[in-house]
């Protein structure tokens, strides 16, 4: 290729998450903002002296690990980042944002929800796509792919969604179909 032609060509976008996630995390896990927590969530998200408004994907992966095991040691690593996942989302409907977007999540009912996930959850990045397919009454299959979080803590997610619309028990599976490719089976 000529080196006019690789010039011209578009670099894909770096992957990035945006703020408003660990901000939900933040305030859910109540860590203080002068803590030694606090300053090695900053040193894994790539800033300096406060959290970016846009952090590497890779860089809120190491984040959600450090998290799940220091906030969630007695657990397995799968179980921590669930509950990392659930702390997310709950501490995310505290924040501004949180409390625009979801105010009425109560009212939505959990088959409005399932059927609103692939919305709600790539908000708050620029990669990867999101699918959902209703497979029966109160079943649903989520596809995730190009996603390179953990599917733990995407259960996490979809768990505590689920109660924020009255569902008591949600029930789910994942598989890892992909290197950043997987399926959850959700039903209640």
């Amino acid at each position: 290729m000529p080196p006019a032609a690789a010039a011209a060509s578009p670099q894909p976008a770096p992957r990035r998450m945006r703020y408003a996630p660990l901000e939900g995390l933040l305030r859910s896990l109540e860590i203080h903002e002068r803590s030694a927590e606090m300053k090695e969530i900053i040193r894994l998200s790539g800033g300096t002296d406060y959290v970016p408004s846009e952090i590497a994907v890779e860089r809120f992966a190491e984040v959600l690990l450090f998290l799940a095991r220091t906030r969630f040691a007695s657990l397995s690593p799968s179980e921590g980042l669930f509950r990392v996942g659930a702390c997310l989302f709950e501490g995310y409907r505290k924040t501004l944002l949180g409390q625009i977007q979801l105010a009425a999540l109560h009212l939505l009912g959990p088959d409005r929800l399932m059927r609103k996930i692939p919305e709600f959850v790539g908000r708050s990045s620029n990669f990867g796509t999101r699918a959902v397919e209703q497979l029966g009454p109160n079943t649903y299959r989520v596809d995730f792919r190009g996603v390179p979080l953990p599917g733990d803590y995407y259960n996490g997610i979809l768990h505590a969604a689920l109660r924020a619309t009255g569902v008591s028990s949600p029930q789910s599976s994942w598989e890892q179909t992909g290197p950043e490719d997987m399926t959850f089976e959700v039903r209640w």
